[in-house]
């Protein structure tokens, strides 16, 4: 039985991150993920829900919503299934804090009359022109310069986007000509993808704090003690803590079940689609989107159901099943899923 719950999952990340009590936690991540030259002190947790302006619009829900001390934004998702769409939909969830900056005011007659153009006639209506206010949540404000706070944007993801070389990728709004100076500097975006980090590569040597955080989000699960290099920092000695099933309530240990399973009926709406698969290739099954039926979507399906089924995905099982090319020898691999009980089974079988 694992010691420690899946902090990938989201009841897991959610448990371990998004408590008032466990901010020193957060601060940590979110340091180490931004890399700011200026590290932040001190961040207050807000509604993970933000409304649309109407009740017709869709409304956007965060992993952790955080603000600091400059009114600053920070939105952390972590992802652990494919989605087609995640740039996408990391980017409609940064539009809610922008809006939600407007600066708001009502409307109050100050008794003064106005006179404004008529376009179908040519003549002049006369109105009473309106006083705004900074109390109220009606109206934005006419005093307002459209000055914004800045929005940083970190997406944790469990599994590599195309083309991506490195686990972690750092975007700004830039200009499309060289020498693709700066454009905006308050929307940022940080995908962290952690099926490339590889803690045997020197780029990603576990002394480094941001290294430490991707190896702890990647193999807890397979953990029963934390290494010495986490061991010996208090905020890993806390999280881990935090993430132990045997301090869960009842309830607790129910609804993280109850989040496993939904993410293993997910996987088997995916498989039971792939199996089903068109002549042209398409995967459409529906994990909050479609897949490409090409052999780097088949391999996203491989390493998923061996990451349910046994755990985190080790890094050379990884990297020989990214490396493999004949469609055959994928659907044969998914064809024996259920008889794979442990990693050794598998390296037999890849060899």
């Amino acid at each position: 039985m694992p010691r420690y719950i899946d902090p990938t999952t989201d009841f897991g990340f959610k448990k371990i991150f998004g408590d008032e009590a466990n901010k020193d936690i957060t601060l940590s991540l979110v340091n180490a993920v931004l890399g700011l030259e200026s590290p932040l002190r001190d961040l207050s947790y807000s509604n993970i829900e933000r409304l649309p302006e109407t009740v017709e619009e869709r409304k956007g829900y965060y992993d952790l919503y955080c603000e600091d001390a400059a009114g600053n934004h920070y939105l952390v998702e972590m992802q652990k299934n494919y989605l087609a769409f995640i740039k996408d939909r990391t980017l409609y969830y940064a539009t809610f804090p922008i809006v939600a900056q407007a600066r708001k005011g009502k409307s109050r007659s100050n008794g003064k009359s106005y006179s404004y153009p008529q376009p179908s006639t040519g003549g002049m209506l006369v109105r009473e022109a309106p006083e705004v206010y900074e109390d109220d949540e009606e109206v934005v404000t006419i005093k307002w310069d459209y000055e914004l706070k800045a929005v940083y944007c970190v997406a944790i993801l469990g599994y590599a986007l195309d083309g991506s070389q490195r686990a972690v990728n750092r975007s700004s709004l830039r200009n499309d000509e060289p020498p693709h100076e700066l454009f905006y500097d308050k929307l940022k975006f940080v995908t962290v993808e952690l099926p490339l980090f590889d803690e045997q590569q020197p780029e990603y040597s576990v002394d480094r704090p941001l290294n430490q955080w991707m190896y702890f989000l990647k193999y807890l699960p397979m953990l029963y003690s934390l290494p010495a290099f986490l061991e010996k920092d208090p905020v890993f000695r806390k999280a881990a803590r935090v993430a132990e099933l045997a301090r869960l309530t009842a309830a607790e240990r129910r609804d993280y079940q109850i989040n496993r399973k939904y993410m293993r009926d997910n996987y088997a709406a995916l498989t039971s689609s792939y199996s089903r698969g068109k002549d042209k290739g398409k995967i459409e099954g529906k994990i909050e989107g479609k897949i490409e039926g090409k052999i780097e979507g088949k391999i996203e399906v491989l390493l998923m159901l061996l990451s349910e089924k046994l755990g985190p995905v080790p890094a050379d099982i990884e990297t020989t099943i990214r490396a493999l090319k004949g469609e055959s020898q994928l659907d044969a691999f998914l064809k024996r899923i259920a008889g794979i009980t442990d990693w050794e089974t598998l390296r037999a079988l890849l060899r």
